[in-house]
């Protein structure tokens, strides 16, 4: 019943152009929706897991949210963003915004709070001020984590940006969830496998482009 390796391998070389599109439409939704929430979880992350005010206001509030399953959110999208083409994809990267973001969120101020205090007194000492404490001393202890978080949420995306795809979709807008979806409703298994092979090789990008990152924005991780 299930294709073997070969087959599934050469309908990708065959219809390459065709998941190209699918992949490129994929990919960019995943990757604006993980800039997005880089730029809500960073500064909201640091300056909760920092300030120790903010982190007893905050901190329940983040903690109630973050279980919530987002997928309960979807009544609200569709109100929002209406079914064109253009605010099906803006619905969709709010979708997957909502799934990482608050992974991202945790993990930051949990890493803005385990910097050891003695740096922090080290840059007040030197007379550094507010900003630069954050700039400075804060984001870089915890650029690491970041990233170790940013692994997790890329999974969580790719697997978010999949159900997005398949749950809000009108007409045939591109993408591989959709394309994997209506090529199974077909029992076209090998171009089924294709578009898995596809996401596959879209992570693995990702990844790289990940690594590649972490060792320029945190080489003293890899001084030896």
């Amino acid at each position: 019943i299930l294709p073997g390796p070969i087959s599934s391998l050469s309908v990708v070389v065959d219809q390459w152009s065709v998941l190209v599109t699918h992949t490129l439409a994929t990919g960019s939704k995943l990757i604006v929706a993980i800039l997005i929430s880089l730029l809500i979880a960073i500064p909201l992350g640091l300056y909760v897991g920092h300030n120790k005010s903010a982190r007893t206001l905050f901190s329940p509030l983040i903690y109630t949210a973050y279980p919530i399953p987002k997928v309960v959110f979807w009544p609200i999208i569709f109100i929002l963003f209406g079914l064109d083409a253009v605010h099906q994809d803006l619905g969709k990267i709010t979708f997957v915004v909502l799934v990482i973001s608050f992974q991202l969120l945790v993990s930051i101020r949990d890493a803005a709070e385990n910097i050891p205090k003695e740096y922090v007194i080290s840059a007040v000492s030197a007379g550094v001020g507010q900003f630069r404490i954050y700039w400075d001393v804060v984001l870089p202890g915890a650029l690491p984590a970041i990233f170790t978080s940013l692994r997790v949420s890329l999974g969580l995306g790719i697997f978010a940006v999949y159900v997005a795809e398949t749950s809000y979709a009108v007409g045939v807008p591109p993408g591989l969830g959709l394309f994997i979806v209506k090529r199974f409703q077909v029992l076209q298994f090998e171009q089924v496998f294709a578009g898995i092979v596809a996401f596959a090789i879209l992570g693995l990008v990702l990844y790289l482009i990940l690594e590649l990152l972490e060792r320029w924005l945190c080489r003293w991780k890899y001084l030896n």
